[in-house]
């Protein structure tokens, strides 16, 4: 969907949501958009791809709400926007052949990144820096969760950053064969997604983001209960993924706890997101602490409801 399609759309609809495109972290987002268009709202959606198409939607209110924790990017340089709420938690992880069960038994190996600059590649980076900073694993470029699975099952990784998605499809297909080497879900639980709105739109549409945190955390709870919740809207938004593999990609996800059932954007989880970008060697000139990015009105609002 282009740019220029957005913003007439923006003006039309009750809330325009800029997002990569459908993946298992989203599907109580879909849920949730459509339990909102149930109850009246215009919500429109934009799956815009990559990083910079997000935050270009983003600065250019092409989009009234955006998803990208790296939209702190823009944040640091004027954009005034704010989390409002946490979407999920770091889904990622470092799998690697059986027999390398921890970070010293990377030295020499190869291992697949999506970037040295990426997300992705910042948590392998980062940890690897402080856990053994003597170890000197070859460290592989290869974007796309998918592809990099593809490539431990031919053999031409030792080891490799995957989402929870890709883990569950790698021990489908070679079980016993793959080990986890670092759960990033539990050493990294740093925002991997939230909702941030700029200032104005938040204060001009109170109840559209109050009922947009409640039903979201509604939607939360529910799959906790029962993954079930989200199956037929992964079969009908995920065609790429196989009907058998969803039930299991699910649950690996709610056994992670990456969908935050008290909003996600505690003082604590957002300093250790700012901190993490912050190592990433482009550290933030402006954003210091949680309250340079969020905007905890509404969230608590909708908690004290509860």
């Amino acid at each position: 969907m282009g740019l220029l399609t957005l913003a007439s759309q923006a003006r039309a609809a009750d809330a325009v949501f800029g997002f990569s495109g459908w993946a298992v972290g989203y599907l109580p987002t879909a849920v949730a958009i459509e339990r909102l268009k149930a109850m009246g709202y215009d919500i429109e959606v934009a799956e815009l791809g990559g990083n910079s198409n997000q935050l270009q939607a983003a600065a250019t209110g092409d989009v009234d709400i955006t998803a990208i924790a790296q939209v702190m990017d823009a944040m640091d340089q004027g954009l005034d926007s704010r989390f409002f709420m946490g979407a999920n938690t770091n889904e990622f992880i470092l799998v690697s052949k059986a027999d390398l069960k921890d970070c010293k038994s990377l030295d020499g190996r190869t291992v697949g990144i999506q970037s040295t600059g990426s997300f992705v590649g910042q948590l392998a980076i980062q940890w690897l820096a402080k856990e053994c900073p003597d170890a000197k694993p070859n460290l592989t470029v290869i974007e796309g969760s998918d592809n990099r699975l593809a490539a431990l099952l031919a053999g031409q990784l030792d080891s490799s950053v995957v989402d929870l998605q890709d883990w569950t499809l790698l021990n489908r297909q070679k079980p016993g064969e793959f080990t986890i080497t670092a759960d990033f879900t539990k050493v990294t639980p740093i925002l991997r997604a939230a909702f941030a709105a700029r200032q104005s739109f938040i204060a001009e549409n109170p109840k559209l983001i109050e009922d947009w945190i409640r039903v979201h955390l509604d939607v939360y709870a529910e799959t906790y209960k029962d993954p079930k919740v989200l199956l037929d809207k992964g079969k009908e938004l995920l065609g790429e993924v196989d009907p058998e593999a969803l039930p299991p990609i699910i649950e690996a996800f709610t056994a992670a706890k990456v969908w935050p059932v008290d909003g996600g954007i505690s003082d604590q989880a957002v300093q250790q997101t700012i901190d993490f970008f912050n190592s990433d060697g482009q550290p933030f000139e402006k954003i210091k602490t949680p309250a340079d990015v969020i905007d905890r009105g509404p969230l608590d609002k909708v908690l004290a409801g509860k």
